[in-house]
């Protein structure tokens, strides 16, 4: 049974990849002078306190883990980072960092980058990977559940401290259950939808306007779905009032929390207007 599902993942893997004209080479490494060329990478998006050592990652590829990278005629371009990890139920493969040069950002590197780390993991026995993002980064937030198939049930509080201004570094945890129905679909490019989402009730409103919530609502969670806004640009409302978007996450922490507990997992990310956009949340019978 292993070896007809990852045919069938390599097969929509190669369909997707050879409709793409790309000049670009992916290839994993281990080798460490390799590693640490890719380290460099960092300080193009991340600040120094989080960079991760070439050292770290090879004694990561030694034991169960990867580091991916994008070569654009021998100069690398990106990578991602995953070590192995456990559960308590079973392995699987924690992505923690994906770099892509400014030079080369816009053009589907990150995505690449996702679909050749999953056909790694496939091939060497993991049906998951996980990863962390900013709930507010809706980018981020489209790719990991709209264009790869994941989802999110787990609300994790403060992962990297607090900011300037006592922000808390809030993270979803994403669930990319590799060889799944919803996943292979992402990846022909049905991207995960459904007309029903328009019609779920509104959790979270839009706060900067004090349209929090329908009272009481989320004391009950009997619903098929439900919807919870999140702005466009917390960057620049952040900064204008701080405490606007402190409210936000905190009430959007709340509510994930209550609805994780009762078995609802985020599965999609709706347009709204011009100032926010909605996650999509769904309780069991409907995955």
């Amino acid at each position: 049974m292993r070896v007809e599902r990852d045919a069938r993942c390599k097969a929509d893997f190669n369909d997707w990849r050879n409709n793409r004209v790309e000049q670009l080479t992916y290839r994993s490494v281990t080798q460490y002078d390799e590693l640490r060329q890719l380290s460099e990478l960092q300080g193009t998006t991340w600040p120094s306190e989080m960079f991760t050592s070439a050292a770290q990652m090879k004694a990561a590829v030694l034991h169960g883990g990867s580091v991916i990278a994008v070569y654009d005629d021998g100069k690398p371009a990106g990578f991602c980072y995953g070590f192995s990890a456990y559960d308590g139920k079973e392995p699987y493969l924690h992505s923690h960092m994906m770099v892509v040069h400014p030079d080369y950002r816009n053009r589907g590197l990150g995505t690449r980058l996702k679909l050749e780390q999953r056909l790694w993991a496939i091939e060497r026995g993991y049906s998951a990977i996980t990863w962390t993002y900013d709930p507010f980064q809706l980018r981020n937030g489209f790719l990991n559940v709209c264009k790869l198939g994941g989802s999110v049930n787990v609300y994790m509080h403060a992962v990297y401290g607090t900011d300037r201004h006592e922000d808390p570094s809030d993270r979803f945890l994403v669930r990319w259950e590799l060889a799944s129905p919803r996943v292979r679909a992402a990846i022909r490019g049905e991207y995960a939808a459904d007309r029903r989402w328009t019609g779920y009730s509104v959790l979270l409103g839009d706060v900067e306007k004090h349209d929090v919530h329908p009272p009481g609502l989320e004391r009950n969670f009997n619903g098929e779905g439900y919807l919870l806004a999140v702005p466009r640009d917390a960057a620049k409302i952040k900064e204008r009032d701080p405490a606007v978007i402190a409210a936000w996450k905190q009430r959007l922490r709340e509510l994930c929390e209550q609805a994780f507990s009762r078995s609802y997992r985020i599965v999609g990310l709706l347009p709204g207007d011009d100032a926010i956009s909605y996650y999509v949340l769904e309780g069991e019978q409907k995955r």
